[in-house]
């Protein structure tokens, strides 16, 4: 591979301003698009260590999950060259492992991975940060996670007889016993985590027995993925009306978390106040929903060096005329060549349509950004659309029950609506 070189305004274009995919992918390039993209910063890099996983969750996204190749350490080197040489980090870099489960492979192999990690981001401060079913966790693994001060997601979607509903072994066993135990490691370590429920039409009549169980569990937080229709999961449980109403399940737990005092942090519930309590519309933008938009705010890197951005799901998908969302590959490109790439400008057009047309018809607009591109491409065929099942869920949802209950404590407090006046 040539010289690494840096993402300059001369080699990019924003979305908004990509040049007609047919032209010439090296003209067309505004001032203001190239300013664009220069100020932007890598938010978050994605590692794929493995595309294995031990279990065999029936909602899944991720293709090959029985392909037990691992991240090479070269993959890894040039990986890290690439970003590291781009411009667009700046002081601090934050590294997700994920898109498989990483604990299938030996705690040795991370070691080593944070090894070359540290040593090519000399002057740079690294967190890392891995999503995990948690069954493979032990001694051993939490403390690995105390020596490098690693950020640990478990994913969890409630009681035994919901989760092992769709979190089942290969072999058809329930994987709750094994998550339990993980997070038993992790907390007699003292460890803090988070947790990540899928919410599927078993979920929506037990919104209390979701609630009860989230309360006790000792994570940090918890956020709700309502099932999406992604990738191998070709049809959401949710997209059946008769199975319940997201609506209700949801404002049932923000209730009970109310009744209870407020003891759990909901991830969606606290985007959506955050959302609505301040005026910074960069700010609203710099979520994650909002990188997914921007070219190069989020990059993924698979076990086998390929190279993706904007939704982290894309990665190893295919999708209408994509044959494949590897816009390059670590070992023979830079960002510059996947900024060139046919595929990466011919999505990035349709992605800055599909905002414009958001823009202009959506009243959560302002909150989001214009959605997540994964959602729109999988759902509605193209990201050149606008609502999908995970807007009215995750973002608009959450918006509105907690836009309610602001409302009514105002309306129950006029003396706080008189001082503002």
């Amino acid at each position: 591979m040539s010289p690494v070189r840096p993402v300059t305004r001369s080699a990019i274009c924003a979305p908004s301003d990509c040049p007609d995919p047919q032209s010439s992918p090296t003209t067309g390039v505004s001032e203001r698009a190239a300013t664009a993209v220069a100020e932007t910063t890598l938010d978050l890099l994605i590692l794929q260590p493995t595309p294995l996983c031990n279990l065999n969750c029936d909602y899944c996204y991720l293709p090959d999950r029985l392909n037990a190749a691992r991240m090479s350490d070269r993959v890894l080197r040039s990986a890290l060259d690439i970003v590291l040489a781009s411009g667009l980090v700046d002081t601090q870099l934050s590294i997700a492992w994920h898109a498989g489960e990483p604990t299938t492979l030996p705690v040795h192999y991370f070691e080593n991975a944070f090894a070359i990690v540290a040593k090519a981001a000399r002057g740079t401060v690294v967190h890392h940060s891995l999503q995990t079913n948690a069954t493979r966790l032990d001694d051993e693994w939490c403390r690995f996670f105390e020596r490098h001060d690693v950020r640990v997601g478990v994913s969890v979607d409630g009681p035994d007889w919901l989760h092992d509903t769709h979190r089942l072994h290969r072999s058809g066993r329930g994987s709750h016993r094994g998550v339990m135990r993980g997070i038993e490691a992790l907390k007699t370590h003292k460890i803090p985590f988070h947790a990540i429920a899928v919410v599927t039409s078993s979920s929506l009549a037990h919104p209390e027995e979701v609630f009860d169980f989230f309360r006790t569990l000792g994570c940090e937080r918890v956020g709700f993925n309502f099932e999406e229709t992604e990738s191998m999961n070709a049809r959401s449980s949710l997209a059946d009306q008769s199975a319940g109403s997201p609506r209700t399940f949801l404002e049932r737990i923000y209730d009970l978390n109310e009744a209870a005092g407020f003891p759990l942090s909901i991830r969606e519930f606290t985007g959506a106040l955050e959302a609505l309590t301040t005026t910074d519309l960069a700010s609203r933008n710099n979520t994650p929903l909002g990188q997914q938009n921007r070219p190069l705010s989020i990059l993924s890197v698979g076990f086998d060096g390929a190279l993706s951005t904007y939704s982290p799901e894309l990665l190893g998908a295919r999708a209408g005329s994509y044959e494949s969302f590897a816009f390059g590959n670590v070992l023979r490109d830079d960002l510059v060549d996947l900024m060139a790439n046919h595929s990466f400008r011919t999505l990035s057009a349709e992605i800055a349509r599909g905002i414009e047309m958001c823009a202009a018809t959506c009243g959560y607009y302002a909150f989001c950004g214009g959605g997540a591109p994964a959602n729109k491409l999988f759902e509605n065929g193209t990201c050149a659309s606008t609502e999908t099942m995970y807007c009215r869920n995750a973002i608009q949802l959450p918006i509105d029950i907690v836009l309610a209950r602001l409302e009514r404590e105002l309306s129950c407090a006029p003396e706080l609506l008189e001082e503002n006046e």
